[in-house]
């Protein structure tokens, strides 16, 4: 891989940023990639794609701060002297344009809603300013509102070239109310290890402590309705969870004929659940003690499960995918390492993302599509969490946190690239 490579992959990466740019003498962006070696360039200019950042316009501090702006000295060799950079704010023609090639109708960040940088320095002996923080004052800006701040860096340093077509970012403010969860209801019991909260097409399923499955209805409401006890039987399965690309349950079994293995049963919606025959979907010898009660659904027919091994200790994040006509034949992938289940507690997908409760706050691990691996290194996206018992997800798009007393708090919509608190 030459150098180039080297550097629109680290720059595609820093798409997480949620940076979203174009260049208005260009759009359409349809170009290829020019090359930016030996030339001053600004990175976010290179992105693409259409990720916002979220104000909160509700919240009590009055203003934030995002790391977003960069320039670098393309290629492999540092600079040899201080290279003066200035940084522009554009007008609303640029906005304008913007809205006109993404099919938008966002404003101007206003003058008195921003504090940033002017004038900077690329150091000798480096090549980059380094990421510099853009500071958003909220007061005067409302709720449904999209912004965007159009930036633009000059250098007056005849040394170096400034590459035309890397000089301008674009950065989209969407206004949104702080995300707040709402109280659905309480099953104690469901803090039991012995017992498993999963969704069930449009609504809730529990495998009790005995083995037992209820409902609790869901579907249009706000609040989860009175049990209903529709199977009995599977008080020998662990790893219980609906999936909903095959209309399947599936988990593993602990004893008789398909000890170890991950099984599938075809389950008809309510109000008349029928449960099928056990059909075999990987076989094993140990998928008891590596695998737990640690499977979640995602998108596709894909689930995941984190595989821990004692000696030599190791958490592995495996995702499994693809069953025949028949619930059998799935395939397994390691996707990743290093996924204790004590520090990285309640997984489940929103969308095509990873939520992980962990000491530091609530991560987003951002799948590929078909969900086989990772696109990046995780995020925050939450705090306040840790204290809770566990996650599930509901129809891959509502966030159910679990209390320790067994109450339940829903996020609906939960928004992966958004900031979460939770509720005290």
């Amino acid at each position: 891989m030459d150098k180039l490579k080297r550097v629109r992959n680290y720059m595609a990466i820093l798409l997480l940023l949620g940076m979203a740019s174009c260049a208005k003498e260009n759009l359409p962006a349809a170009e290829a990639e020019l090359q930016s070696y030996g030339k001053l360039y600004f990175v976010q200019a290179s992105l693409t794609g259409n990720i916002n950042f979220r104000l909160y316009v509700d919240t009590d501090k009055r203003d934030t701060a995002f790391n977003l702006m960069n320039v670098t000295l393309g290629g492999m060799e540092p600079a040899d002297h201080d290279v003066p950079v200035q940084f522009q704010v554009l007008d609303q023609s640029y906005v304008d344009a913007y809205n006109n090639q993404k099919s938008m109708s966002a404003k101007l960040l206003p003058q008195a809603n921003y504090v940033l940088d002017k004038d900077v320095v690329i150091k000798r002996g480096t090549s980059t300013t380094g990421t510099l923080p853009i500071k958003i004052k909220l007061d005067g800006l409302s709720n449904g509102d999209v912004y965007i701040l159009p930036v633009k860096f000059v250098s007056s340093d005849p040394a170096y070239e400034v590459d035309a077509q890397k000089q301008v970012a674009y950065y989209v403010f969407t206004c949104k109310l702080l995300p707040v969860g709402k109280y659905m209801g309480n099953i104690p019991q469901v803090t039991d290890p012995r017992a498993r909260l999963f969704d069930f097409y449009d609504d809730l399923m529990l495998r009790d402590t005995a083995g037992n499955l209820w409902v609790y209805p869901l579907k249009g409401r706000e609040t989860i309705g009175e049990p209903v006890k529709v199977a009995t039987g599977f008080g020998n399965v662990i790893s219980l969870f609906f999936n909903a690309g095959y209309n399947r349950l599936i988990g593993i079994v602990t004893d008789g004929l398909y000890a170890n293995c991950i099984v599938s049963w075809t389950i008809t919606n309510m109000p008349d659940v029928k449960i099928g025959d056990p059909f075999l979907a990987y076989k094993s010898t140990d998928y008891i003690d590596r695998f737990g009660n640690s499977f979640f659904p995602a998108e596709n027919g894909v689930w995941y499960g984190t595989h821990y091994t004692p000696v030599p200790l190791a958490t592995l994040f495996y995702g499994f995918i693809g069953l025949n006509a028949s619930g059998t034949a799935a395939a397994r992938n390691n996707i990743g390492s290093g996924f204790h289940r004590d520090v990285y507690k309640g997984m489940c997908t929103i969308n095509n993302g990873v939520v992980a409760n962990h000491p530091t706050g609530l991560l987003l691990y951002l799948m590929n599509p078909g969900g086989a691996t990772f696109t990046s290194n995780r995020w925050q996206i939450g705090n306040g969490f840790w204290n809770y018992y566990h996650f599930i997800s509901y129809k891959l798009r509502d966030l159910i946190a679990i209390r320790k007393n067994g109450d339940l708090i829903r996020y609906k919509n939960f928004d992966i690239y958004g900031f979460y608190t939770a509720n005290e």
